[in-house]
């Protein structure tokens, strides 16, 4: 008797209760997760990054182009999921787990990370390596990349955000900005013609000026020798 209860346990009561649990967990268990987008920036050497900053050159690099091709992917899978909701037998149920799972206000993810320099010691000596620590993140939806990147195309991709509207747009003129109008204009003066390849006398001039609301963009920089730069500030 007590081995027909063994076989009863072991061939019909484990499997049946094996069975139910696992129904219960295909019940119970949501197959949808979303599919964010994750986007990493390596700021080392950065001090205070600001993630609008990264965000905004990004876009004038790729423009939409990465961030409108994950839409359409986000897209197809909500899709497919309606699809697959349709012939479920636990149509409300999945329903349900369906719309928990969207997050269209989160959809992207920017990650910031820093690269950290470790040591190990082996033998008394110590090997330096280098980890990848997350230092923060920042999630959006499509339209708020979409809204800086028409703010962005109103002012010809030319700088990001924080930069155009700064009231310091004397700090703007970097060295790398100086070096690339000078060889954009052929280290030539756009009044007079002079040619400067030395660098000597070169100027490099702001069309409209900043005091009245010029900004230090490659559009508003022109090269200009000494002289003629005089003349225009005489006038």
């Amino acid at each position: 008797m007590e081995t027909l209860w063994v076989c009863l346990w072991v061939f019909v009561f484990v499997p049946l209760i094996i069975s139910i649990l696992s129904f219960l967990v295909v019940l119970i268990r949501s197959p949808f997760k979303f599919p964010y987008r994750e986007i990493t920036f390596d700021v080392s050497g950065t001090k205070k990054p600001k993630i609008e900053d990264y965000i905004d050159r990004l876009l004038i690099n790729n423009k939409m182009n990465a961030i409108d091709r994950h839409k359409s992917e986000m897209l197809a899978w909500e899709k497919g999921c309606l699809e697959d909701i349709k012939k479920s037998v636990y149509k409300k149920r999945r329903n349900d787990q369906f719309i928990a799972s969207l997050d269209w206000e989160h959809a992207f993810i920017f990650i910031f990370t820093r690269n950290k320099t470790r040591y190990k010691q082996v033998n008394y000596v110590r090997y330096p390596y280098t980890v990848v620590e997350e230092i923060g993140r920042f999630s959006c939806s499509y339209k708020y990349l979409k809204d800086r990147f028409n703010k962005l195309n109103e002012i010809g991709f030319e700088a990001v955000l924080s930069e155009y509207h700064s009231k310091s747009q004397r700090s703007l003129m970097t060295k790398e900005l100086r070096e690339q109008i000078a060889f954009r204009d052929n280290f030539t003066c756009q009044i007079c013609g002079k040619y400067m390849p030395d660098g000597v006398g070169l100027h490099i001039d702001h069309i409209i000026p900043v005091s009245k609301g010029g900004k230090s963009v490659p559009s508003n920089l022109r090269v200009l020798c000494s002289k003629c730069n005089g003349r225009k500030s005489d006038h």
